[in-house]
């Protein structure tokens, strides 16, 4: 089970080539089903803002309709035990970023991701 962050969600639906080898091969999993992809609702805020600026080639709808389009990806609400797990995470400074990861404690999942402040934080297995 993995939790993806915001850079490698959309570097993969955009075929973006900074998206690292094994993020690339966990995403095509998903996709052939052979296995589940997290998508917590703070990358989707993400996303939108990202979207919003132009920073990719794809508008928010195109996102989401990816996302939906397969049930290997499933969207995970911020809810309170969400925000209450964030306490515990102070090793790592970024709020976003707390969120993503106790997202994936709660999911006992490995995050995508190459935040060196998440890998170095070591409270979660990370794959890039």
């Amino acid at each position: 089970m993995y939790v993806t962050d915001t850079h490698a969600l959309l570097w993969y639906l955009t075929g973006d080539g900074r998206l690292g080898k094994e993020a690339r091969r966990i995403f095509s999993k998903a996709d052939r089903g052979e296995l589940k992809v997290f998508i917590p609702t703070i990358v989707l805020a993400e996303a939108l803002f990202v979207a919003e600026k132009h920073r990719i080639g794809m508008e928010f709808i195109e996102i989401l309709e990816n996302i939906r389009k397969s049930r290997n990806y499933i969207i995970y609400p911020m809810d309170a035990e969400v925000v209450i797990k964030c306490k515990d995470l102070n090793r790592i400074p970024e709020l976003h970023d707390r969120i993503l990861v106790s997202t994936a404690k709660i999911l006992r999942a490995k995050v995508l991701t190459k935040d060196r402040e998440i890998a170095r934080s070591g409270v979660v297995e990370t794959i890039w």
